[in-house]
């Protein structure tokens, strides 16, 4: 154990879920001493709600080498219904991706643990955080073992992923303001006679919601929800009320039969007013949790985890500029508060009552999915491929959105393969000596200079979580060379090369990136 007051350079993660996972492999990659703290004992589990992979969350474990043993595990839906008589196409996405991924949460779990340890995290099952104190150097985290002993965990920052009933959360004393989304919703684990010819099958009538999905091995997963009867969370879920909501909603209950397993569970709405409390982050569930409509929770705590742990990286090499580890809580709070509040007006939508309420739903779901413009903002929203972060102002036109997965000239291939060891992209015009001289001499370590792999006039360095930090449309290589090294300055913090005025031989350009007055030798 580390005395108190020392900082050890590390990070200690709680929940090994897949907001955690993710985090975590980050972090070990960046070199970062990292561990995961999980109550749970290890063991693979079916207990599962989330089957949605959306397509941004694909770019980003694609960034990370992953993304391809994901697929192979799930099936591709280029189309999600909405309801029986609707669907939104996602086949037009831009990217690798254009369509939802479904497969069950373990598999994304199996993934992202095994490149997590496969990159030196540590992950420690069985271990229950029971108290938690932080001074300004590090934080000190009381964790209860298998046994029950309590020891003490020294790190330099910790970081909550441990879902909606969150520990962290509650020791740092933070509210979690919200309501019930709805209540007593029945989850069964089901083998169908019929299965339904489409890989989602949902939709709602005024008293009844059901949804269907497979999990590849002939056992569907039934999640059923019923107006007119809404016990706690505490009674068994019967089977011929599963069969009879279903029916109601679906026109059939497609011969469901021996669960292997059901349980019932409410959905709330809400949101911690900060993500970061000194040396203490919160990610997930234990910051956001919202109406399931729209696949959204892990997606979005995958997004989290990937917004700080480049973050945390920069900040523990001891190169982050002093903003940056507040920049998660100000670009990921108002996504959550989005998702909340689009996944919330969805559901009440989804389950509208009236006749005439239901009636309006039809006609509005089929005028928007077949409106493109409409249907292109919705494909984007639920996707994820539309997320963007506030930008200064006077900034250019793509600050703060994702980058695409551009192709690149030489052997990089495309960004997002040089997205997944944590460093920023600067991708420049081919043949820019002063632009690649710059980047590689004074921020090595920090940043990739490659040339875009067509014609470009815009430069534009892409942060780790792939999004772009700064653009410039500036062709005079002078000016557009100041810009960069100011850019570099802001994100990257100092440069490392302290000869920053001494000239490239048989280029023409200085130290600072600079084209030299005087060319003679």
């Amino acid at each position: 154990m580390a005395p108190t007051g020392k900082p050890t350079g590390n990070v200690l993660i709680v929940g090994a879920g897949p907001t955690g996972l993710l985090l975590a492999g980050d972090l070990a990659a960046a070199g970062i001493g990292c561990t995961v703290l999980e109550r749970r004992d290890e063991e693979t589990s079916n207990l599962t709600r989330a089957f949605a992979v959306h397509a941004r969350t694909l770019e980003l474990l694609d960034a990370r080498g992953v993304a391809d043993d994901l697929v192979a595990t799930g099936r591709r839906v280029d189309a999600v219904q909405v309801l029986r008589t609707t669907s939104l196409d996602l086949s037009r996405l831009p990217g690798r991706f254009p369509y939802v991924l479904v497969t069950p949460q373990y598999e994304t779990e199996r993934v992202l643990r095994e490149r997590a340890v496969a990159e030196g995290a540590e992950i420690v099952h069985g271990a229950e955080v029971v108290g938690l104190r932080q001074d300004a150097a590090g934080v000190d985290v009381e964790v209860r073992t298998r046994g029950g002993d309590t020891l003490t965990r020294r790190a330099s920052y910790v970081v909550g992923a441990d879902g909606v009933r969150s520990t962290v959360r509650r020791l740092l004393g933070l509210p979690f303001p919200g309501q019930a989304a709805v209540r007593s919703v029945m989850l069964a684990d089901v083998r169908l006679a019929d299965p339904p010819p489409d890989v989602l099958t949902v939709n709602a009538v005024g008293d009844a919601f059901a949804f269907l999905a497979p999990f590849g091995d002939g056992w569907y997963r039934a999640i059923a929800w019923n107006r007119r009867h809404q016990p706690p969370d505490s009674e068994p879920v019967d089977l011929a009320e599963l069969r009879d909501v279903t029916r109601r909603a679906l026109g059939t209950d497609h011969g469901m039969h021996d669960p292997r397993w059901t349980s019932r569970f409410h959905s709330d709405e809400r949101q911690v007013p900060r993500y970061r409390v000194g040396r203490v982050f919160l990610a997930g569930d234990a910051a956001h949790v919202h109406s399931p409509v729209g696949g959204q929770g892990m997606n979005t705590g995958v997004q989290d985890a990937a917004n700080l742990g480049w973050k945390l990286a920069a900040q523990l090499r001891g190169w982050a500029p002093s903003w940056l580890l507040d920049s998660y809580h100000e670009e990921r709070h108002p996504v959550g508060r989005l998702v909340v509040r689009g996944s919330g007006a969805a559901l009440r939508f989804v389950l509208a009552e009236p006749r005439w309420a239901r009636r309006l739903r039809v006609g509005a779901a089929w005028a928007a999915t077949h409106t493109r413009p409409v249907a292109r903002r919705l494909a984007g929203a639920v996707s994820g491929i539309d997320i963007s972060y506030p930008a200064p102002r006077g900034a250019h036109r793509l600050t703060g959105r994702r980058a695409p997965d551009v192709p690149l000239a030489g052997s990089a291939g495309r960004l997002y393969r040089l997205l997944g060891d944590g460093l920023f992209v600067l991708v420049v015009a081919v043949n820019d000596p002063a632009v690649s001289y710059l980047a590689a001499k004074r921020w090595a370590g920090r940043v990739h200079c490659v040339p875009a792999g067509g014609v470009t006039r815009t430069t534009v360095l892409v942060r780790p979580d792939g999004y772009i930090a700064w653009a410039t449309d500036e062709t005079a290589p002078d000016r557009r060379a100041a810009a960069i090294r100011d850019a570099l300055n802001q994100w990257c913090g100092q440069p490392v090369d302290r000869h920053l005025n001494e000239p490239r031989a048989g280029t023409g350009v200085t130290g600072d990136g600079r084209p030299r007055e005087d060319r003679k030798s």
